[in-house]
């Protein structure tokens, strides 16, 4: 063992953390292979992908989804396109909670006290948690490089694709190293990260659709400027490596300088004595998601309103180009104003499953980090404070997208949309967006070590409403989604029977949780 105990760190990261490092990368990857597979199929031909290119790049407002698309007229330049969405999200996250469930989170469970117990320096843990998740990403970057590579894409051009996936996901796992350092709670440090991923996404769509320069404040920007398959450039690659060598320097420094345990933003003092109502299950469950919840709903507002605000230009853009509504909505002939707000609602959606993910997945925490004993151990029931978490990760949830709908359609209304329609398509959705909650609340009381799988199955809802009609998923495969069951809404009317039936499955997880928690070890 060395000096530092990084050797032996790394090892014990990658003995227990291998399960989520390669859970990542088969995900992404898998998907990358199935998105080039089927763009090879729909646009197999030079007319086919010039005429893609043409339609795509004809307004910029279209770049306010995936980015401004270079090199829209070759095959990774569609696929650049068409995945941007999906890389713009699912990498950063990838390098964010990687490096954050190793360090903070373990820090605040007590594990790295244990670790730190043995001739381990402050730093080993956080250095080891950044070439785990950077082994990872490199992967990520290669595994995309190589599958271009098989469709005849260029090497030059694949390698710098590959590459700008994986800078733009250490600049997150920067991201993670030094917000660790600066908040106690691993969810604080999620919930940082997640802010800077969206205020990232909004400059970088508002740079794109205004062509100003506030998009190079965008980490996301320097990605996609790297412009593997139009004239490539290697230099904003060096801007993405110079801010991730920044902030997990910076962050490195900070862990020497605090205490395990400690941040250098000091937790603010709690009252000494809790009112009637904080005192209750329902004001402490309030108390310990609330400010979560409150952090999705603004986001979930912010995000409607400014993509909102895009609809009259994505109407003139498409009505003026009825092949650009070909490209985007399947040919489906839908009036391109429904089929824009539905795109946006969609995202509002997933943004509201995450919150109640975020939810239940604390509740587990409660759980492994020994603080639900002492509750139980006291008059709470086991039934009670199960519900009670419960009726805050839906309600929440409820809330969100709600919040989500409302800041959609304010936008809308400025727009000369449907501002009925859109308030009203988010409340026929609410049954969906609860189900995930709802399998949280399941795995909780049934398979509590499987809680994670929530997260998996936002994420496969997520491919099905992105990506699912380029995939060619079969129509079980696409059913599967409860928000696709639902129905394309405002689009289309909504499925009364799969509304039904959705509810009625939230109904029997939540029962089901409920009645396995209350008969099952508690901690196990």
């Amino acid at each position: 063992m060395t000096r530092s105990g990084l050797g032996a760190v790394l090892r014990l990261q990658l003995r227990t953390g291998w399960v989520a490092v390669v859970a990542w990368v088969a995900g992404l990857l898998a998907t990358y292979v199935g998105t080039v597979a089927a763009i090879g199929t729909t646009y197999g031909t030079p007319e086919q992908l010039a005429t893609y290119g043409a339609t795509v790049g004809s307004d910029p407002t279209m770049a306010a989804i995936n980015g401004t698309p270079y090199g829209a007229d070759t095959l990774g330049g569609v696929v650049a396109n068409e995945f941007g969405f999906v890389a713009a999200i699912a990498v950063p996250l990838m390098g964010l909670l990687l490096v954050a469930r190793s360090t903070r989170k373990a820090e605040e469970l007590g594990l790295l006290e244990l670790v730190r117990s043995r001739a381990v320096g402050a730093r080993a843990p956080w250095t080891a948690a950044l070439l785990v998740s950077g082994g990872g990403l490199v992967l990520v970057g290669a595994g995309a490089a190589v599958t271009l590579v098989v469709h005849d894409v260029p090497v030059p051009d694949a390698a710098l694709y590959g590459a700008s996936l994986t800078a733009l996901g250490l600049v997150f796992a920067g991201v993670a190293t030094l917000a660790g350092q600066l908040l106690r709670r691993s969810a604080g440090v999620v919930g940082a990260g997640v802010v800077v991923l969206g205020a990232a996404y909004v400059v970088r769509a508002v740079g794109d659709v205004k062509g100003n320069g506030w998009k190079w404040l965008s980490p996301l920007a320097w990605e996609q400027e790297t412009r593997p398959f139009a004239d490539s450039r290697a230099w904003p690659l060096l801007l993405a490596l110079g801010v991730f060598v920044a902030l997990a320097a910076t962050g490195l420094v900070l862990v020497g300088r605090r205490d395990l345990g400690s941040a250098a933003v000091a937790s603010r003092p709690g009252p000494a004595r809790a009112g009637r109502f904080g005192g209750s299950q329902a004001g402490l469950a309030l108390r310990l998601h609330g400010p979560v919840l409150l952090a999705w709903a603004v986001g979930a507002a912010a995000l409607g309103a400014v993509f909102g605000a895009f609809t009259d230009d994505i109407d003139d853009v498409i009505a003026g180009n009825p092949d650009l509504q070909a490209v985007f909505s399947g040919g489906a002939g839908t009036d391109p104003t429904s089929w824009y707000v539905s795109f946006c609602l969609v995202l509002v959606l997933l943004m509201a499953m995450g919150a109640g993910a975020q939810v239940v997945g604390r509740v587990r925490t409660e759980e492994t980090g020994g603080r639900l004993e002492p509750v139980l151990a006291r008059s709470t029931s086991r039934t009670s404070w199960i519900a009670t978490h419960a009726t805050v990760a839906l309600v929440g949830s409820a809330v969100v997208a709600l919040g989500g709908g409302i800041g959609l359609a304010a936008a809308v209304a400025g727009t000369s949309g449907d501002v009925a329609g859109t308030i009203g398509a988010s409340v026929a959705y609410l049954p969906a967006v609860l189900t995930l909650p709802a399998l949280g609340v399941a795995l909780v009381g049934l398979l509590p070590r499987c809680t994670v799988a929530m997260w998996a199955a936002l994420a496969y809802v997520a491919l099905v409403e992105l990506l699912g009609e380029m995939l060619r998923l079969p129509d079980w495969a696409l059913q599967v989604s409860p928000v696709h069951a639902t129905g394309r809404l405002p689009t289309d009317e909504a499925s009364g029977v799969a509304v039904v039936i959705v509810a009625v499955v939230v109904v029997a997880l939540v029962v089901a949780g409920a009645t396995g928690f209350r008969h099952r070890d508690v901690p196990r």
